[in-house]
């Protein structure tokens, strides 16, 4: 990808600062326990941050949900972890490709079945899976 195309697009300036701050880090792991590499590491860290400050100003500039609020937070109602919710719109983000919403998150239970035969299910799978898909 070019320098023109990445700087017309947000996801892909996100994206590429992203990966340099993982390159980076990848880099500088092995050289955490020598002592005479204090200097290198401390740079490499500081190079990184910087570019998770820039990944975070194109992803708000260019790919944050507008949200009008006193806070500019987007509230949820949900009854799942925020971790959980905040993996379920970037799915949601993914599938659909285009602005949306999260307004409610909530796990659904799953029906009680009193007499389920694992080994029944895991018959069925097998010939499920034997069959040839056309």
């Amino acid at each position: 990808m070019t320098k023109e195309q990445t700087s017309n697009d947000p996801l892909a300036t996100v994206e590429t600062n992203l990966g340099q701050v993982l390159a980076a880090i990848y880099r500088v792991l092995p050289r955490l326990d020598e002592p005479g590499r204090t200097a290198d590491v401390l740079s490499a860290l500081r190079k990184a941050g910087t570019l998770l400050d820039a990944a975070r100003v194109a992803y708000e500039q260019g790919l944050a949900p507008k949200v009008a609020g006193p806070a500019g937070e987007q509230k949820v109602a949900t009854r799942v972890a925020p971790e959980i919710a905040a993996v379920i719109a970037a799915a949601v983000s993914v599938v659909l490709d285009r602005p949306f919403r999260l307004v409610a998150v909530h796990q659904v239970p799953l029906p009680a079945v009193p007499h389920f035969n694992v080994w029944a299910f895991e018959g069925r799978t097998q010939i499920f899976q034997s069959h040839k898909v056309r």
